[in-house]
């Protein structure tokens, strides 16, 4: 079904609405008026819903229509983006994948060769033969004049034509996925993907709270929660294959192609086991903390950043860092059983320091508040689901607990 809401649909559906006619529509685009009323009837038995109706002055669209066209517009521009970047590495101009003359097979084609770099693989996961793979790429590249994969012996890696071209399909793909969830709440029916990533202290309580809300509400909606290197989710996020992410914000996240949304205030304490030398030492000096091993997240990592310029306010070398994880489980166990020192939000594990098996050392880190809220793409319209969720994470937060607050000396220099 999801075949219907292919670019070649939306395009006619966006001639329909604009002629507001099939006749014009058919005109416009040199195609038959049988032609044009059946992509409107392939689309509308896709969505579940009339998207226009049919009167004497000519076809008006509904609701699920004006959502429908918004959403094939997205992708519209995403072709033409594809198209000025393509043809500047010398693709033919009046290739038909410019035009929207693309099938969702083709598109995911492409993707997963991206992803894979293994025709057998790709024709696995979609489960069509490895010659419709092959006839598949071999179509697109010949229309476009231009090679989209490099042939190795053991595995195809995308040219930079067609990483361009894959990094806008992947926006397509991600816009006809919000298309269907959209039209699909407009009617009652709330479901879909939402894929996101958090801040690692949102974990303990706010996200499980908020997703619980969501999903238990409307069994329709999955969500994916995605952890790996900020490096790795910000592209995520500008492909569309990341709906937004839950984090602390630096400032240079603003100088992005990001927008960004605040939500509350957080701040870093300094934490170990209950009995570790520092845990029981009041009044500590910054240089206290150079002395111990640290278990922290990945240099890009907010807290991370923020970290190192709280040592370079006080004057330290950044902290020395025996480990380089994320993982909640791991960094429990490292504190518990030795004397490494993290620097988290204090919600990142509160049951711990509540149960007074981990400890907030009695020493301040200055500047250390920042802003935690959601970083998206700067164009992005998050489908009906996801933002559900995002409201549902707005309201969990104006509930949170007070956070464990450590002790009031404040570091001074070494």
């Amino acid at each position: 079904m999801i075949e219907k809401l292919s670019p070649r649909n939306l395009r006619v559906l966006i001639a329909v609405q604009e002629r507001t006619s099939v006749a014009s529509a058919a005109n416009a685009l040199l195609r038959a008026p049988s032609a044009i009323s059946r992509s409107v009837q392939e689309l509308e038995l896709a969505l579940g819903t009339p998207l226009f109706d049919r009167l004497p002055a000519g076809m008006l669209p509904t609701p699920a229509g004006e959502l429908a066209y918004r959403r094939a517009k997205l992708v519209e521009s995403e072709f033409l983006a594809a198209h000025r970047a393509l043809t500047e590495l010398g693709a033919a101009r009046q290739a038909p994948l410019f035009a929207m003359l693309a099938s969702v097979r083709q598109m995911a084609v492409l993707v997963k060769l991206a992803e894979l770099g293994h025709m057998p693989s790709v024709a696995e996961a979609l489960g069509v033969s490895q010659p419709a793979i092959s006839s598949a790429l071999r179509e697109v590249e010949q229309s476009l004049k231009l090679p989209l994969f490099d042939r190795g012996l053991r595995r195809m890696v995308a040219t930079p034509a067609g990483e361009l071209l894959v990094f806008r399909l992947r926006r397509v793909l991600s816009e006809i996925g919000h298309l269907r969830a959209d039209v699909g709440s407009l009617l009652g029916d709330v479901s879909g993907r939402v894929t996101m990533s958090m801040l690692p202290s949102s974990r303990t309580w706010l996200m499980p709270q908020a997703i619980a809300n969501v999903v238990g509400r409307h069994p329709g909606v999955q969500v994916s929660v995605v952890d790996a290197p900020f490096d790795v989710l910000f592209a995520g996020l500008q492909s569309g294959e990341i709906d937004f992410i839950y984090t602390g914000i630096g400032p240079e996240y603003r100088h992005r192609d990001l927008r960004v949304e605040p939500v509350s205030q957080d701040r870093l304490v300094v934490v170990a086991r209950a009995g570790h030398p520092l845990a029981r030492k009041a009044k500590l000096k910054a240089s206290d903390l150079s002395r111990f091993p640290w278990v922290l997240r990945d240099p890009s990592a907010p807290s991370r950043q923020l970290l190192d310029h709280v040592f370079r306010r006080i004057g330290l070398d950044s902290p020395r860092v025996a480990v380089q994880a994320g993982d909640l489980g791991l960094l429990r166990g490292l504190l518990m059983q030795s004397d490494m020192l993290t620097a988290v939000s204090p919600q990142h594990l509160l049951h711990e320091l509540q149960a007074g098996t981990l400890a907030a050392l009695d020493i301040d880190l200055p500047d250390s508040v920042r802003e935690v809220g959601f970083v998206l793409r700067k164009d992005a319209q998050p489908s009906a689901p996801c933002v559900l969720l995002m409201e549902e994470i707005l309201g969990a937060e104006k509930r949170r607990l007070s956070p464990v607050r450590p002790g009031r000396a404040r570091a001074s220099r070494p």
